[in-house]
């Protein structure tokens, strides 16, 4: 299975929201071997998540609370579920950086796992941590959390914090590939499954590397930013990324 998905951001509009979920659930439809997915501003789960009906597509949620009490502005994971979302996502760098430390990672995945809720779980590297010792010692201390919740089945969004955003910096495929190799020494390490656990990539994702990216011998599906906030431009990207997972399943059969 391949897996090719978007979070959007919160200056995305209604019809801009609804444009991407229509091309992916469409996409959904024809292309089997592929679980699509969609991360939108959460007030738009429920409509989005009503327009995806029966074709296959996961809409989720960006964000969950770890709180256990009645917080103001906080979204609980009970609610989330009984909205019927597919996906929740924990860890993205943006939220590391707001202070979202891996304490409150814990908390929230926590949340999900007692509410049967499945996690894309985001996890990265910065800028002055990619050798490749310090960058598994980064990986060790965010992935250890899913041995410590016993967490059977996630999703991994591996994004260097220095490749995402507007003025993000493209990883070379070498370099994802040396990284995802690292995660799954550590993965292994743990003692988790690694069928259970896909490797998708995010950083700079476009139309121009999303087809060597995805052909990666452990690239498992690819987590796009603003490349994939368009009709035109959801299709584009994933049509480039199937085709280098198709030519791994040619190699392959």
């Amino acid at each position: 299975m391949f897996y090719f998905g978007t979070n959007t951001k919160q200056q995305l509009n209604q019809e801009q929201h609804e444009e991407v979920v229509e091309m992916a659930a469409l996409l959904a439809k024809t292309n089997k071997d592929t679980q699509f997915f969609v991360l939108p501003t959460i007030p738009l789960l429920v409509p989005l998540k009503k327009m995806s009906f029966g074709s296959g597509l996961w809409v989720g949620t960006q964000r969950v609370s770890g709180t256990s009490g009645n917080t103001t502005g906080e979204i609980s994971a009970k609610l989330i579920k009984e909205l019927d979302a597919d996906l929740v996502m924990v860890g993205h760098a943006e939220r590391r950086a707001l202070g979202e430390k891996e304490k409150d990672l814990k908390q929230q995945l926590q949340s999900l796992q007692e509410n049967n809720l499945l996690s894309i779980y985001c996890m990265g590297e910065s800028e002055k941590e990619r050798s490749p010792q310090t960058r598994k010692e980064i990986f060790v201390k965010q992935l250890k959390v899913l041995k410590d919740l016993n967490i059977e089945k996630a999703l991994i969004g591996y994004e260097p914090v220095w490749s995402i955003g507007v003025n993000g910096t493209p990883a070379e495929s070498s370099y994802v590939e040396e990284s995802f190799e690292a995660i799954k020494s550590v993965l292994t390490e743990l003692g988790l499954n690694l069928e259970n656990f896909p490797l998708c990539y995010g950083g700079s994702v476009n139309i121009d590397n999303a087809k060597e990216l995805a052909s990666l011998d452990n690239c498992d599906g690819l987590f796009v930013g603003r490349s994939a906030w368009s009709k035109d431009g959801f299709r584009n990207v994933y049509d480039k990324a199937h085709s280098g997972y198709r030519s791994k399943q040619d190699l392959s059969a």
